[in-house]
């Protein structure tokens, strides 16, 4: 899911640094481990490529059979969301730095979500992501109380499901409303950012969807796309990670190929929907939907 904020974040009880590390580029988590180190992205002017039109393929049934190109390749975590609720031996509702159940948000980036757990649900074999307007207690980056605008949903298989290189396939319906800032994207189980690799980060409505690369060490890598009917139809986004090569795929369709500063430490998978505006009455009411989220390897 994304372009970056750059920013530092310690996030631990009640006392966290926050240390702005560049400009110019898009969004990425804010990480913070628990003992004390976390970076976080900034934010992108005008869009650095010429979008790419993608053209959306026609059914989720279709989308979900994609999968990796080539052979050798094995299903090594698959969710398919049956049932009535996330299991939370493999899924978790907050960054994974967090101490405690009361909620979290992005302090490093310019965000007016709070998450909670009570904005996540499943329901029809399909996890449901949900941004509301609503006034919501939370806390701020020094653990101080603070009154967020809306609240929001996100998981995290950090809990269950951290690797090294992969096949990763989402197939999702993308809000695409006024102020949300949802993102497909894996992070570094380390807690350290950079690294970020992004399926996809869309600002709605209709202002920027793209994939992206944080490398370390590195300027980011940048590719905008065009996606027909991102919130009223089923797409797939899809990233082939391997030692050597990143390859990006919405809808079968490669939009990216990457080579170098390739990421290789583990990582864990997120799925949020943010908010980076609220206009007067308007702003953080949508939401995402996901049908399965597939990694395969080799």
């Amino acid at each position: 899911m994304k372009a970056r904020l750059i920013a530092a974040v310690v996030a631990v009880a009640a006392v966290v640094a926050l240390v702005v590390a560049g400009a110019g580029q898009f969004r990425g988590p804010s990480r913070s481990s628990r003992s004390g180190a976390s970076i976080a992205p900034a934010r992108q002017s005008a869009p650095a490529s010429r979008p790419a039109s993608v053209t959306a393929l026609s059914s989720a049934a279709t989308l979900q059979r994609l999968g990796p190109r080539g052979t050798g390749w094995k299903l090594k975590f698959a969710s398919n969301f049956s049932g009535s609720q996330l299991d939370s031996r493999v899924w978790d509702t907050c960054y994974p730095w967090v101490i405690g159940s009361s909620g979290c948000t992005n302090f490093g980036n310019s965000e007016y979500e709070w998450y909670l757990p009570g904005q996540v649900s499943v329901s029809g074999r399909v996890l449901h992501l949900v941004a509301r307007r609503v006034p919501t207690p939370g806390r701020n980056a020094s653990g101080k109380p603070k009154e967020y605008a809306c609240r929001s949903g996100m998981v995290t298989t950090y809990p269950g499901f951290r690797f090294r290189y992969g096949y990763v396939q989402v197939v999702a319906r993308i809000p695409d409303r006024v102020g949300l800032w949802p993102a497909l994207w894996l992070a570094a189980a380390n807690f350290r950012w950079p690294p970020e690799i992004d399926l996809l980060e869309h600002w709605g409505p209709n202002f920027r969807t793209g994939v992206y690369l944080h490398p370390v060490s590195a300027p980011p890598v940048i590719k905008h796309v065009q996606i027909p009917n991102l919130a009223s139809q089923w797409h797939t986004f899809a990233v082939s990670w391997t030692y050597s090569r990143i390859v990006w795929y919405i809808d079968g369709h490669t939009v990216l190929t990457v080579s170098k500063h390739i990421p290789h430490t583990p990582m864990y998978f997120i799925a949020n929907v943010a908010d980076y505006k609220l206009p007067a009455g308007q702003g953080c009411d949508g939401a995402m939907s996901v049908r399965s989220v597939d990694v395969w390897q080799r």
